[in-house]
């Protein structure tokens, strides 16, 4: 899940979080007079503190108004599991004084301004849209405090001696030939419909405007693809006749006509066909692959010691949800 944050104005943040770099969460906590709903390791954390944290999660531009009670437990327990998670790291990374540069947080602040702007203008003059929940700016200043510890954190302690191998990399490739070294396959964006009439439709849209193929699919596309643009790869012989016959002879970026099979009615575009990739041309795509999945199974496997080392207290009746997550009272 994504963290978005909403910028009120950039400059003025700037200045509050660099001006408030050791404020977090727990610093926070003695004015806080919102009930206590966990403690962690001895530290009280309060409701006020929690509903920061889920506002930022599920970012300012959702809304929680349409959840049935049983899928508002269900989230708001999926979202305590992680508040936990996230609180034990910053314990963790206070004890070492690990905090977040100006840089770093001048660039996070950037980032996330950008990200939110567009959705923000995206989401206006809807009037169906409900209004959302949305963070203070010294909400965000600690949210944003904290998730930059947290990240820091993994990076420094966690991951600090991860690395790829040249064996390793050698070995993804050889057990991956079929995606490194296959000559005759492509990558095709395909539509589906089930009527003629739509389908005819459709194609001449997309004669109109090639570029907008991938819109298309996901506007009209029945295909298990239609969700990415109709984007697949496939390897010769692997579709029925009628199909393969109409993408073979396809130009890169032209557009077949409309083919009929059992499936219904296709329509494909040639994006790219595929070709043998030699390994050094590939070498940093599969050393970041192997880093991503090694970090990943890093960081699950330290959060695991962590909360099973940690002293955990739910007060459940302080919650104000049926708490129905993954979390024990601890040791």
């Amino acid at each position: 899940m994504r963290i978005v944050f909403f910028a009120l104005a950039v400059l003025l943040l700037c200045g509050l979080l660099i001006g408030c770099r050791a404020t977090s969460s727990r610093s926070s906590s003695a004015e806080d007079k919102s009930p206590v709903i966990v403690e962690i390791n001895g530290d009280a954390e309060h409701q006020a503190a929690f509903e920061r944290f889920v506002k930022a999660r599920l970012s300012d531009f959702t809304s929680q108004n349409t959840l049935t009670q049983a899928d508002n437990d269900q989230l708001r327990s999926k979202l305590l599991d992680e508040f936990v998670q996230r609180q034990l790291i910053v314990q963790e990374a206070d004890k070492k004084k690990i905090e977040p540069t100006d840089d770093e947080i001048r660039t996070a602040l950037e980032a996330q301004h950008k990200q939110t702007s567009g959705a923000s203008a995206a989401s206006s003059g809807n009037p169906e849209t409900p209004e959302p929940a949305t963070l203070e700016s010294s909400e965000r200043r600690i949210e944003i405090y904290n998730d930059l510890i947290t990240l820091k954190f993994y990076r420094t302690e966690v991951l600090k001696d991860i690395k790829v191998t040249p064996q390793e990399i050698e070995q993804y490739y050889n057990d991956n030939k079929a995606v490194y070294q296959g000559k005759n396959g492509f990558y095709v964006r395909e539509i589906r419909v089930s009527d003629e009439a739509e389908a005819e439709k459709v194609y001449r849209q997309s004669l109109a405007k090639s570029g907008d193929f991938a819109v298309l699919a996901k506007e009209h596309s029945k295909a298990p693809t239609a969700a990415s643009g109709g984007l697949i790869y496939y390897e010769a012989q692997q579709l029925p006749p009628v199909l393969e016959q109409a993408i073979t002879p396809l130009k890169v970026g032209s557009i077949s006509r409309v083919v009929k099979s059992n499936y219904g009615f296709h329509i494909f575009k040639l994006e790219q066909r595929g070709e043998a990739q030699p390994l050094d041309k590939v070498r940093k795509e599969i050393e970041d692959k192997l880093l991503s999945q090694k970090n990943q199974a890093l960081i699950e496997e330290f959060n695991k010691r962590a909360l099973s080392g940690a002293k955990i207290k739910i007060h459940k009746d302080k919650l104000g949800f049926n708490y129905g997550g993954n979390l024990t009272a601890g040791p």
